[in-house]
Order: structure tokens, then sequence, then C-alpha cells
């Protein structure tokens, strides 16, 4: 306090006494106040204020921490999840996704008790009871540290290990551990204990590239144990080796991995989770499983899994985190990481098929193949869209995917195109006839025939014969009645198109345009199943846990007359049939009806067989392309023991019958829809047709590796409609050769008295134009 001056008294000051010599000299003086003595406190009370003033000090700095603390949200990784992929069974495995982070939730439900036991039994035993801080954990540390005994615990609750886990803060510093420990309060203040122990058990580090739980039972004790129905014995081995998974894992550490399994075993005894017989019955830890790391994305069924990670990636589907939130998944990262489970609509076997098909030199000759030839095989279910098998190369890593990305002209495969939209119009049926004169010079753009010099011969024949001889000539003067812009928007409409500068080209219905394998698959189905264009897709189902995000639409995108496509079908069947430039195939698969077209482009650069029954499609393809990053398309030459240029009725007709009878073995034999009006092949050619160098007596049971003398299908190039010379270069060729047979025997005798069947016209020769004839 501020001192204050002495007030002065108007009375005398009294006498000094005798003896005072306060004022010296023994003279009288005036004597001073006595002094104030100052007042100390004990010791103790001085600690015990020290300490209450450090007290309200801490505690107002830990009301400050926690007020300004919040709770602790995931980080990147903790968010991440594996994606399991699965064929169309939707058990088995085609690949897992996880971007380094082996995650595979579980929820509450499926959480196995076992594992939730031993964990609290040997991290934290006041789980249950404690705030997310335990005190006497804290003390059972410093006293493990002493004695050095590690089993009695690091201090931290389960709540502050799992904060540890999702905020990825590993640092070691107090003030993370303060951090920790205020973020663990909060957390247990926010959530249940089934709930801190659940995410804790899916989100802690197993090791073996193992988070959680559920991808930790997979990877030490194989996919085949359901993580929801682990043992004890397998939980107490599993949460032992928490501490230092990597270093106790029982493949490099089986010492160390049995000390802790034994001492989990007891704690859970202790706490009584487990009882005493249990523990005694079973001393030792239960084996593991060697780690296994397929390499998903290799080999041909890489292609698959990244054709369904595309595809999902391609909807952006709105997902659930693991931290309550949601996000987009628009990328392949996203879909790997995002723990979903995707069924994909390929059948295991099929693939397999496919694949074997491929690998089989008989099928798919190696002899002689240049390294450059692409080889593509898909096959689509007709009700739906799916895809069924992909064959798009041997390694993503190597070739670019020969079906979804990779292109070749169409060839001849675009003919039934052109017949669909005349019949869709109404005003063309199976039974009209045209002038199949080789060469033909129609509205300023000459076509000729496959074949030798002017191309094959034929007189005025119906278009079913002309679709299963392929003539170049009857199907652009067919196009040019139509009009090209139909066959382009037919294309359109089917999921094929045509190149947009080619739309009102009359060669368009040669092929002339690049389409993918997986189009045409798409466009064939379509015919296939009566008339519906349903999208072809890799993806049935996409789920994560039990919330369903996606399932696949098969709601068609376009439907075309039934009559026409029924009719058209019956056309393509011809193809197949005795006589038609793939007639091996048909004789392979006896009283099975099969539907298809043969397609080979000038100078053999691609070659098509794409054919169908009603349960299935597939479109084979092969073409020969340079290097990147142009990929200019070359020609496929000759190889593999066909000794003129790869046509579509050669390998590509014999890859697909290979595959074929493997996919429909055991399946029933289902018949097309019949035509609108019953028509035969007849009138046939008036003139014996021009012998080519694969031209046998009869067809063959099957595809052989040499060209069976079947009819060779034919080619066209990217020519343009301008006027050409007879033969000269440039030209679309179409594939009219026979590449299956010879004519018929009536057709024979036919040509030899020099006369058609009831019903065909003669004809002296090619035309430049002329009327439609009626049939």
């Amino acid at each position: 306090m501020p001192s204050h001056p002495q007030a002065t008294s108007r009375r005398s000051a009294p006498a000094a006494r005798p003896g005072d010599h306060r004022h010296g000299g023994g003279s009288a003086a005036r004597r001073p106040a006595p002094k104030r003595r100052r007042r100390w406190l004990p010791s103790w009370q001085l600690v015990v204020s020290g300490l209450l003033l450090l007290v309200i000090m801490v505690v107002g700095a830990g009301a400050f921490a926690y007020a300004t603390t919040s709770t602790p949200s995931m980080n990147g990784d903790a968010l991440k999840a594996t994606t399991t992929v699965y064929y169309s069974d939707g058990t088995t495995v085609m690949g897992e996704l996880n971007g380094g982070i082996d995650r595979k939730p579980l929820t509450p439900e499926e959480m196995p008790k076992s594992a939730k036991d031993a964990a609290v039994a040997s991290e934290d035993r006041t789980f249950y009871e404690n705030k997310g801080v335990s005190v006497t954990g804290i003390g059972r540390a410093v006293w493990g540290v002493l004695t050095g005994n590690p089993d009695l615990g690091g201090g931290s609750t389960i709540t502050q290990q799992y904060v540890k886990n999702i905020t990825g803060n590993d640092q070691r510093a107090y003030t993370r551990k303060a951090t920790e420990a205020i973020q663990a309060l909060k957390v247990d203040q926010q959530y249940s204990k089934d709930q801190i122990l659940t995410s804790y058990l899916n989100t802690v580090y197993f090791g073996r590239g193992a988070y959680g739980i559920g991808a930790a039972t997979e990877a030490y004790f194989g996919p085949d144990v359901d993580p929801s129905q682990l043992t004890h014995e397998q939980a107490a081995l599993l949460i032992g080796i928490l501490p230092a998974p990597s270093a106790w894992d029982p493949a490099t550490s089986p010492d160390n991995a049995q000390k802790r399994y034994s001492y989990v075993m007891g704690a859970m005894q202790q706490m009584g989770y487990v009882p005493a017989e249990e523990v005694a019955a079973n001393p030792d830890m239960p084996g593991t499983v060697e780690q296994q790391k397929p390499q998903w994305f290799s080999g041909p069924n890489g292609y698959v899994l990244q054709a369904v990670v595309k595809e999902v990636a391609s909807k952006g589907l709105s997902v659930a985190t693991l931290d309550g939130g949601s996000q987009i998944i628009d990328t392949g990262d996203a879909v790997a990481t995002a723990g979903l489970q995707i069924t994909s609509t390929v059948d295991p076997k099929l693939q397999q098929d496919a694949i074997d098909t491929m690998r089989d030199p008989d099928a798919y000759p190696t002899r002689g193949r240049p390294e450059t030839v692409r080889a593509g095989l898909v096959s689509i279910d007709p009700a739906t869209g799916g895809v069924r098998a992909m064959y798009s190369g041997e390694d993503p890593q190597q070739q670019f995917d020969a079906v979804t990305y990779g292109a070749a002209q169409a060839g001849s495969t675009f003919k039934p195109f052109t017949l669909l939209a005349a019949l869709e119009s109404g005003e063309f049926t199976l039974s009209d006839t045209f002038d199949g004169a080789s060469p033909q010079t129609i509205d300023g753009y000459t076509v000729k025939n496959y074949g030798r010099g002017s191309g094959e011969q034929f007189g005025d024949i119906n278009l079913v014969k002309a679709t299963a001889d392929s003539v170049n000539t009857v199907y652009v003067r067919l196009n040019e009645e139509v009009g090209p812009e139909k066959t382009a928007d037919v294309a359109a409409r089917l999921g094929a198109p045509v190149a947009e500068s080619e739309t009102d080209l009359l060669s368009n219905v040669l092929g002339t345009s690049t389409v993918k394998p997986i189009q045409m698959a798409q466009a064939y189905a379509a015919l296939a199943n009566g008339g519906d264009v349903r999208p072809a897709h890799f993806v049935a189902q996409v789920k994560q846990g039990e919330d369903t995000r996606y399932t696949e639409v098969t709601t068609p995108s376009a439907s075309f007359d039934r009559d026409a496509v029924a009719d058209t079908v019956y056309a393509m069947q011809s193809v197949t049939k005795s006589g038609g430039t793939a007639a091996s195939v048909g004789s392979a698969f006896g009283k099975r009806p099969i539907a298809g077209k043969t397609g080979t482009t000038n100078e053999s650069k691609a070659a098509w067989f794409n054919g169908f029954t009603p349960q299935l499609e597939t479109a084979v393809v092969l073409y020969n392309t340079g290097p990147a990053p142009d990929y200019a398309q070359l020609p496929l030459g000759s190889w593999g023991g066909v000794r003129s240029d790869i046509t579509g009725g050669t390998i590509p007709a014999k890859i697909w019958t290979s595959y074929m009878t493997k996919a429909l073995k055991g399946t029933d034999v289902v018949q097309f829809p019949p035509p609108s009006k019953q028509v035969s092949s007849a009138p046939s050619p008036t003139a014996t047709p021009t012998p080519t160098e694969t031209a046998t007596a009869s067809p063959t049971e099957s595809p052989t590796e040499a060209p069976s003398e079947s009819p060779t299908d034919g080619a066209t190039d990217g020519a343009t409609d301008q006027p050409s010379g007879e033969g000269g270069s440039g030209q679309d060729q179409g594939d009219g050769a026979q590449a299956a047979g010879p004519p018929g025997l009536a057709d024979r005798i036919a040509a030899r008295l020099g006369q058609g069947r009831p019903g065909q016209q003669a004809t002296g020769g090619p035309t430049a134009s002329g009327p439609r004839a009626q049939g």
C-alpha cells in the first residue's frame, strides 16, 4: 500500500526520561515509534498456493485448448478403401484395386466380436470405462519402460490410437500427444464405443499392405476366410502383432508372433472373453498363408479390368466416405480407392474360352504372323448389351486395347446395314433381284466384285444370294436406290457410325469407315435380339457395403422394325450355309443356326467375321498396325498357312468357330424368328463363278489352318465415289468371292446348261445402271 505523511500534534512533547540515550548526548529526545514486524506464511501454504495457481493456469490453458481443438477428421489415406471387381457370378474376383492402400472396411454388424475383444484385452482394458484417455494406462506405460516390459502397453487408449490412424500424425512430440489426447476426449463424446472400436479396427495397419481387419484377414488367412467369422485364435494373432506388424509377421518372425499370440489369448482369458479351456486347447498360433500379390492389370484380363474401371469412372457416381461424408468418383484412382464392390458383365468361363482360343495356334496361327498384327474378340449378350468376354491383346503394358480403343475399316460387315435400311423402308423385299455383273459404274462410281480380272460374275440375283456371296455390285446398286444417307443413319442408330465425310458416299456400304470392334459387336447384337439396340457395357452393378450405387441399364437406345430385322438375319444366315462366304462356320455347328457376315478391306488391311446366335454375339477382327503414334494400318499379308491374303472367311472365321464352339457347349439350340416371307437364295448366277485360289470342292467340317476352298471374303479400301478404271487402284472390291465353298449342285448344273432357276432373268453382262428387277 502507498505510505502517507505522519500527522503533527499541537500538544507539547513530554519531557525526556532519565537515561534515554536515543537522542545522544544524554539530552532529552523524542522516543521513535516501534518498527512493525513482517508476517511470513508457512512453507506448506506457499506450496499449496503455487499449486493452486498452477492448476488454475493449466485448467485455463486446457479449457482454451479444448475449445480451440476440433474433432479430428480423416486424412486422405485413411479414407481409402479397396475396390473389388468381380466377374458376372459375383464371387470370382477379377481384380482388387487400392492404390497401395488395401482396406476392406466392415460395418459394425460385420465386425467380429473376437477382434473387438482381442483389441480391448490387449490394447486398452479400460476402453469401455475411460473417456478417451487413461491415466492408469499412462502409468502402466511408464512402468513398462522402467521395467523393460513392452507388453504393458504404450499408454495410448484405443481412442487415441484411432485418432493417430485417421490424422496420420505420428510425430514424436509432446504437443502431438497433448492434441491427440484432447481430440480423443472429443471423439469419445461424439461417438459410441462400438463406433470407435469399429473405426479403429477398420483403419489400423496390420502389415502386408493391409489396413483394417477385413484386409488383414485375407492377407494372413486367405480370401476364403470370412472376416466376420474370425475365430478367437485368428483374432489374437492379428491383434497381437499390431505394435510392430512388419517385424512380428509370422512369416518373418514366428517366435515373436507366437509370443504375442500367447499374450493376447491370456489377456482375453483374464478379461473373461475366452474360457481357460479354449486357451489351453490352442497353445499354438493358427497357420497363415503366403502373401499373394497378383498383378491384376497384367495379361488379357487386364484389358477387361481397365474397361470396367473406366466405365465406372465415366458415370460420376456419388459414394460415401469412411468419415461419413461423400465424394464423386470420376477418375480411375477414385474408383480404385472408394471401397466399392463392382460386379461386371463378363462371364469367367467365356473369358477363359476367349483367351484359350486366342492362344491356340490351331485357331490363331503363329507361323509367319507379323508382330504388329492386332487381334480382337468380343462377345455380347444380345438380351442386355453386357460384354461377356473380351480379348484385346496379351499385355496392356505393351499393346493398346484392340477392341475398345483400336479401330479398323469395317469392310463388307457394313452391308447388312444397307439391307436393313432397305427392308425397313418398306420399298424392298429379300426377293428383289439385281444385276450382279462386274464391274459396274453406278452414279459415276465404278465398282467390281471380288475375284481376278473383272471380278466374279453373277446374273440377276436376289438379296439373299447377294448377301451370301457378298456381291459388291448388287449392294452398291441397293445403296444407290436406298440412299447412302439411310445406310449411315442405320449404322449410327446401331452404334457403329460412318465417318461424317462418308455419309453421302455410295462406297459407305462397303465399310470404308473405321469402327471399333466393340461398336460392330453392339450393332450385330441388336440384330441378334430382334432389333433393340442396347449399348455395350462391362458393369452390371456397383455396391458400397449394403448400398447399391448403380445397376446396369438395359433399356434400348433405339429399336428397329421386327420384320425388317428378321429378314436381314435370314439373309445373314445364308452367309454360313453352303455357298456362302463363311460356309465352314455353319458346317461346324450342324443344325444350330448361325447368322453373320465376313468383311475384308482392300490390300487385306483388316479382316472380320462378325456373327451370332440368338443367345450370343461375337465379333472377331484382325488388323495390322504400324508403330506409334500414328498406328498406320498395314496389309495383313499371308501367313498361318493361308496362301493368299488373309480374308474374313479364313482365320477370323476359324477363330470365331473355335471360340463359339466352346462358348455354346451345353446351351440350347435356339431358332431365329422366321422371315416375313420365305425366300431362297435362287435365282443363281447365269455365269460360272470365277475360280479363286482358295476354292475347294466342298466345305470342310471346321476351319483349317490352310484356307479352305471357301470363298474368300472380299476387300474394300477407303476409296471415294470417283470413277476409276476397271480393276484400278483405289477400287472398293468388297468380299464377293466365295470363301466357303463352290456353288451348289443346282447352281452348277444351271450354269452348265446356260439357264437360271425358275424366275431368273438372263443377263448379258455388266451395266452402268438399270431398274431394280422384281423377283
